[in-house]
């Protein structure tokens, strides 16, 4: 077996568990390649020569692993996702067990889903324009301005930080959201406005209730009311209702698409799977990557269930 694996050291709490993995992972004959994120070994620079490996394990936090997936995207590697960072959104949205020796021997046995994608693409007040893949979840609003907030204290404080900004932003800016999803136009009032890849949260809380990995689809929500304290029937409903198919999540407005264009009046902060984008985008686009990911899993994970699922009943 030929295994790159692309890791950030400064990751987070977990970051000194590759070593185990590798340890794990490697038998006799094998070639195991580490390449160290960091000033000289960019993402594309350290996944040029992916497709020659059998197999990329993306070690890191959420910002890194998309970073390092937005590079491999339609390469149809198999990708072993090992999370070293604070909150590993994506890791838990894909549902491996978490230890060393476990992710080894999935990415032993090989076994793969393909799933869907998002791709992000914004305007800038200068005309400039971006572009990036996102795995979780982007927007405009008030989740921007809680990452804003919470930037300095992340790497000392972890999810802390993330309550903190929250509670130091008890009235954001209010904007006017005109969304147009493939081929219809709605308009409401809120203070931010997502889209998502993935729906899991901290706590196992879904935030976007049908939402799927695989789906071909990218849902999107309106947040509306016009206080944060005002969020607090939906932080109850997501604890008390985690899956979100009983209670549902009040004050938040949701489509389904493949492709969104949504514009904000005034044009507020906006951010992807939690790395701000510079400057303040008026528009922003995004658009579904159908199957653009080849994930390793193991037999805990929930894409491993829903995959022999669907394949039961064709």
């Amino acid at each position: 077996m030929r295994c790159l694996i692309v890791h950030n050291p400064q990751s987070g709490p977990r970051s000194d568990e590759i070593y185990a993995f590798a340890h794990a992972l490697a038998e006799a004959g094998d070639e195991v390649v580490f390449r160290y994120l960091g000033a000289h070994m960019e993402p594309p620079k350290a996944t040029a020569d992916a497709l020659s490996f059998d197999c990329v394990v993306v070690s890191g936090g959420d910002g890194t692993v998309s970073n390092v997936l937005d590079e491999l995207r339609n390469t149809q590697v198999p990708i072993l996702v090992f999370p070293s960072g604070t909150a590993n959104l994506f890791f838990n949205n894909i549902g491996n067990a978490p230890e060393p020796a476990a992710l080894a021997q999935a990415c032993r046995q090989g076994r793969t889903v393909d799933v869907d994608m998002g791709e992000l693409s914004w305007v800038l007040p200068d005309g400039s324009t971006g572009r990036h893949g996102f795995i979780i979840i982007a927007g405009t609003g008030f989740d921007a301005e809680i990452m804003r907030k919470a930037e300095a204290n992340h790497g000392d404080m972890g999810e802390i930080a993330y309550m903190l900004s929250a509670l130091l932003t008890p009235a954001p800016p209010v904007a006017h959201f005109v969304i147009k999803h493939d081929g219809h136009v709605d308009e409401l009032d809120g203070i931010g406005c997502m889209v998502g890849n993935t729906s899991i949260l901290q706590n196992e809380i879904n935030l976007f209730p049908d939402c799927r990995m695989d789906d071909g689809l990218i849902d999107i929500a309106v947040i509306q009311p016009g206080k944060t304290v005002e969020l607090l029937p939906t932080v109850l409903a997501g604890v008390l209702d985690p899956a979100g198919k009983g209670l549902g999540r009040p004050n938040f407005t949701f489509f389904q698409a493949r492709e969104v264009e949504v514009s904000a009046t005034p044009s507020l902060g906006m951010e992807f799977d939690g790395e701000l984008i510079e400057g303040t985008p008026q528009t922003f686009t995004a658009r579904v990557l159908p199957r653009a990911l080849r994930l390793i899993v193991d037999e805990f994970s929930h894409l491993a269930y829903a995959l022999e699922h669907n394949s039961e009943h064709q």
